[in-house]
């Protein structure tokens, strides 16, 4: 079953192309990078659905220099920089020995570019939350990936912004999301197959200059369109006023710099070899778990 990004979706992505990758998404992934040595794996083929900006496939490059990579985006414009940027020099890999490396325009399921069992390793830096329903696109997920297949992402945590959940700012007509808590994501994944999904989080604590530079990377990042979020700050006075709201909390601070926090959720699970888990059992050889971590804030 095909879940296709919605026009006001895709067009909110599209304009991510006209920015620079923000930091934030460019640290959790390089902070998800740093443990894929634990799944002790050696993929053929790894699929990054929603690259977005295309960085995450230099990362996998690193660490699978051998495997064919393929980056899956649902925005063209999205699909076609990160094309030009990490994949247009894939002959000149090629002639060096590293597989092929492309990238796609396709749904967050890799319809219509794939089939299932078309990867070992399924990555995913931040692009959950783009979705619907995140059962139904793990759903999709589990079906992309051939028996004991891996999938790594990354998503936001229920923390994120906390800061702007202020009742000051509430009244300014600024909703922040509610993000999914990674033990909800875990039982999400038992309950589409996955075989004992492993889930960890982390607090990221940002500081800008300024509100301007905060907002800024807030735009970069970009949001699921949603007609409850942000609708008093169409207005410019209550944009002007979450500017000052933001101003004044910095110089309270004691260091004078806009703070606000982030909660990246990392989570990897297994497909079994078989196509469900059945009664909670299923088998997993021990060659492919290298590790297991607690959940943390830092």
């Amino acid at each position: 079953m095909s879940l296709p990004f919605s026009a006001a979706a895709r067009l909110a992505r599209d304009r991510l192309a006209s920015h620079q990758a923000p930091f934030v998404w460019q640290e959790a992934a390089r902070r998800m990078a740093e443990r894929l040595p634990l799944l002790r794996l050696q993929p053929q083929r790894v699929l990054d659905v929603g690259c977005a900006w295309g960085d995450g496939l230099d990362l996998l490059r690193s660490q699978y220099p051998h495997s064919e990579l393929v980056g899956i985006e649902p925005s063209s414009r999205l699909a076609e920089r990160a094309r030009r940027q990490h994949a247009s020099r894939g002959w000149f890999r090629r002639l060096r020995g590293a597989a092929a490396c492309e990238v796609l325009a396709a749904e967050l399921d890799g319809s219509p570019a794939f089939a299932d069992a078309a990867a070992q390793l399924l990555w995913s830096n931040l692009a959950l939350g783009w979705a619907a329903d995140a059962g139904a696109l793990f759903a999709a997920w589990n079906r992309l990936l051939r028996p004991d297949g891996v999938l790594m992402f990354t998503a936001f945590g229920p923390d994120t912004l906390r800061e702007l959940r202020d009742p000051e700012v509430a009244g300014l007509g600024m909703r922040v999301r509610d993000w999914t808590d990674m033990h909800d994501l875990g039982d999400l994944l038992m309950a589409q197959g996955f075989a004992e999904p492993v889930m960890d989080m982390e607090i990221l604590r940002l500081h800008w200059a300024d509100a301007d530079a905060a907002l800024r990377e807030l735009a970069q990042l970009g949001r699921v369109p949603d007609s409850r979020a942000y609708a008093g700050l169409r207005t410019p006075r209550n944009w002007q006023r979450l500017r000052e709201w933001l101003q004044a909390r910095a110089a309270g601070s004691g260091h004078g710099q806009v703070e606000l926090s982030f909660e990246i959720v990392y989570g990897h699970a297994f497909k079994p070899p078989t196509s469900r888990a059945e009664q909670g059992v299923v088998r997993i050889g021990v060659e492919q778990i290298g590790g297991r971590r607690s959940p943390r804030a830092g």
